[in-house]
């Protein structure tokens, strides 16, 4: 099953609580869009001091399709959602894992 990756970061213009409280808001109900089957919110964290991580927070949509996930992107709440991430200076990012098997490690 495909899935949706958006990861973004925290405005500089909003406490932190502000913040996460907005992003919580946000996401709710996005697990019911059609063709969505599960949405999963969390915050990201460097994985160490080498390696300094680019985003704070990150959405993850499973969705039954590419084609959905396409749909998904041009309209509906999760648009106008990107959006408005935009307009605040979040910096979103999306990306769509596609589903199958991954090729063989070297």
């Amino acid at each position: 099953m495909p899935r949706l990756v958006v990861l973004w970061t925290r405005p500089h213009h909003l406490t932190r609580e502000e913040a996460d409280a907005w992003v919580r808001s946000g996401v709710a109900g996005f697990d019911t869009a059609p063709g969505v089957t599960g949405a999963r919110v969390a915050e990201v964290h460097a994985a160490d001091f080498e390696h300094p991580a680019m985003w704070h927070w990150m959405l993850e949509l499973e969705v039954t399709d590419d084609a959905t996930a396409a749909r998904t992107m041009r309209s509906g709440a999760l648009a106008d959602w990107l959006r408005d991430l935009r307009l605040l200076g979040m910096r979103p990012t999306v990306l769509l894992v596609a589903s199958g098997t991954a090729p063989a490690a070297a």
